[in-house]
């Protein structure tokens, strides 16, 4: 187990350097498409408070879709763009850049059927912690404490399986139910790695949330800001050298059984 442990996090470590030396070099490229996710997120989140008391509905529906697209499309430009790189193509046409309509509907079913697996495991978590209201646990405990953590838990190691979804959709234009299914293949026996990569980038958010959390706020904006600028166009490369790493040892097929694969 020690051993497995120590070759995981070398791999792991081996991913992130390559991650670091690909972002230095195209940096500008791929900060910008992040800038312009947070901007379009930011910027949608003012307009809908702003138009919050509007009964122009038309407008705030026309708004809501073309927000929508701006952000869905530019991550998946962003994901396109961190694959390239990470198979060492520097420059390609705009053109290969554009999802089509097919891969923008997939990548938006692939969120919807997220929320859907959220309320399943939600539910399955009430279920389990219900019997610690016979013990004594308070109500409210159990139900925004433990409930909320257990959900958390289990569907963090969901979003770690199913995380490459979006890179089957983009990369080889499969529907999102073969891609849920090939990145359940992919992650497979593989779980140690992600969750050291995913655990090491993801501290700076960690760090954020848990400052805001105790008041220092000014703290809490500067790791924002790294989380902007640094962590998420580091994200982006890493989870594209970790897939294009695991695919190039990928031995299954291309449309493998989900149950078979899940264990």
């Amino acid at each position: 187990m020690l051993q497995y442990l120590k070759e995981s996090t070398f791999k792991a470590n081996d991913v992130f350097l390559r991650a670091i030396a690909v972002l230095k070099s195209h940096y500008f490229s791929v900060a910008g498409l992040c800038f312009l996710l947070f901007v379009t997120s930011n910027l949608s989140s003012y307009l809908a408070f702003t138009l919050e008391d509007s009964k122009a509905y038309i407008i705030k529906g026309l708004l809501c879709f073309v927000f929508l697209s701006l952000f869905f499309g530019t991550q998946l430009i962003l994901i396109k763009r961190a694959l390239l790189l990470a198979r060492g193509v520097e420059h390609a046409d705009f053109k290969d850049y554009i999802p089509s309509a097919r891969q923008f509907f997939n990548f938006l079913l692939g969120f919807v059927l997220y929320s859907f697996l959220l309320g399943i495991v939600y539910l399955f978590s009430s279920v389990i912690s219900f019997p610690l209201l016979y013990l004594g646990a308070d109500l409210e405990t159990v139900s925004m404490e433990v409930n909320p953590f257990l959900t958390g838990i289990i569907m963090m190691f969901v979003l770690i399986r199913i995380t490459f979804f979006p890179y089957f959709i983009v990369d080889k234009k499969y529907n999102v139910l073969r891609s849920c299914r090939l990145s359940v293949a992919l992650t497979r026996g593989n779980m140690t790695r992600l969750l050291l990569l995913l655990v090491g980038i993801g501290m700076a958010y960690i760090l954020q949330v848990s400052f805001e959390y105790l008041g220092y706020f000014v703290v809490a904006k500067i790791f924002s800001f790294i989380n902007t600028f640094v962590i998420i166009p580091l994200v982006s490369v890493v989870m594209a050298v970790a897939y294009h790493d695991m695919m190039k040892n990928y031995q299954g097929g291309d449309d493998p059984e989900l149950l078979k694969n899940i264990i």
